[in-house]
């Protein structure tokens, strides 16, 4: 199992044991909660189903509490390198036959590529491509009917909802630049907790405003995102995950489904965009500070559906508001991925050069940074607990001067 298989693997525990860390299953205890989810099967990024029982889930529960997130990591098979028996012409095929007819069986792909040739049944079982078919089926459109109900949640940071909307066009280098707003509101509230604008709609700058709000006003249960790139990616998972957050996403092509920050848009292009003179501005941090001043207005303003202002509705649940420590908060937000250290126990990372100690020369290394490379460490797993060695960039000219150890060799020889 891969790196980022592992990784999937851990989140899908997550996923399951979430509810019980929050203690909002709809169940009668937790034990009754174990034992409806252990029903079905498990299917894991490899696409293979696994049964589950109270017990594991009860395990799960305990590693995580224990350890975080890296508890929920899976340990390294023993089958490790075993050939695949689909190719990817084959996956490419598999899926093209679902994508135009999503109702169709595994049954009956798997019987038209022997027919076209494509498999030969001593090759490849059917079982493969069942679990391949299976593997697929979230990334397949499949249409069905949709209850939609309004919702709004009981209390503050029960929810979140974070969009990326165009703003305003801002001119620099005799250019006009387009801007992104990426902005996040409480949903019992409709507080503005998080707000930016950028000059890209990335997973950094998503990940940099989720940070801000957290650390401002707690962190919340769930957080409610579409399907877009910047949101749909394993590290804002991996973030969720370390910090006990749920992460809900809309069904795909139905972005209608967060109507409360669509709202918030439309009225804060209304009250804030269309009224600003773009030329007075010629740097984004200029915007932002002008966007902030409007937003601390709004959330200070009555809202009509709450009948008072979103500021007052949040504090009123002031007493539920989970913090988060700074350094926690800092150590979630950092990314993640394995190093061999070189024999001048040096690492590359993205084209910058970092220097560790001789003990780690040619060994394989969990690395975790910020995307700036401004906080670079190296994770020693191998002491517990976990060591964090906090890295500097090689400074070749200072090395230079630095005297080093020299080899003795014994007299006599």
């Amino acid at each position: 199992m891969s790196e980022d298989q592992k990784k999937e693997m851990a989140l899908l525990r997550y996923r399951i044991i979430l509810p019980m860390l929050h203690g909002d299953y709809p169940d009668q205890s937790q034990h009754k909660y174990t034992v409806r989810v252990s029903e079905k099967p498990l299917i894991g990024p490899d696409g293979k189903k696994k049964m589950l029982t109270p017990s594991t889930i009860r395990t799960w529960l305990s590693l995580y509490r224990r350890y975080g997130f890296d508890g929920l990591m899976r340990r390294p098979r023993n089958d490790r390198g075993q050939s695949r028996s689909l190719s990817k012409q084959t996956k490419e095929r598999i899926f093209s036959l679902k994508s135009k007819r999503p109702r169709r069986t595994a049954k009956s792909i798997y019987d038209e590529l022997i027919e076209e040739g494509v498999l030969y049944q001593k090759g490849c079982s059917l079982a493969t491509v069942q679990r391949y078919v299976a593997s697929i089926r979230q990334h397949i459109h499949m249409p069905l009917k949709e209850d939609m109900k309004a919702f709004e949640m009981e209390f503050a940071n029960d929810l979140w909802q974070i969009d990326t909307s165009h703003g305003p066009y801002l001119q620099m280098d005799g250019r006009n630049h387009r801007t992104y707003m990426i902005m996040v509101i409480d949903d019992a509230s409709r507080l503005i907790v998080g707000y930016g604008i950028f000059l890209a709609d990335n997973a950094l700058n998503v990940q940099l405003v989720i940070k801000g709000a957290i650390a401002t006003y707690g962190a919340p249960k769930r957080i409610y995102t579409d399907n877009g790139t910047p949101y749909k990616n394993q590290q804002l998972e991996l973030i969720c995950a370390g910090l006990e957050i749920g992460l809900n996403r809309t069904a795909p092509y139905h972005g209608n489904q967060k109507g409360k920050i669509e709202r918030n848009f439309k009225s804060v292009k209304e009250g804030w965009m269309y009224n600003i003179d773009y030329a007075q501005f010629d740097c984004v941090a200029g915007l932002s500070q002008s966007l902030g001043e409007y937003v601390d207005k709004k959330n200070g303003m009555a809202h009509a559906s709450l009948k008072t202002t979103p500021w007052k509705r949040f504090l009123e649940d002031k007493e539920r508001i989970r913090r988060i420590d700074k350094e926690v908060l800092d150590q979630a937000f950092l990314h993640t991925t394995t190093r061999k250290v070189a024999n001048d126990a040096t690492i590359r990372l993205n084209t910058a050069l970092f220097e560790t100690t001789l003990e780690y020369i040619g060994r394989k290394v969990k690395v975790k940074y910020a995307p700036d490379l401004s906080q670079v460490y190296i994770i020693d797993e191998e002491v517990t607990p976990p060591k964090w060695l906090g890295l500097k960039v090689v400074n070749k000219v200072e090395n230079a001067r630095t005297k080093r150890r020299q080899v003795l060799l014994s007299e006599g020889i």
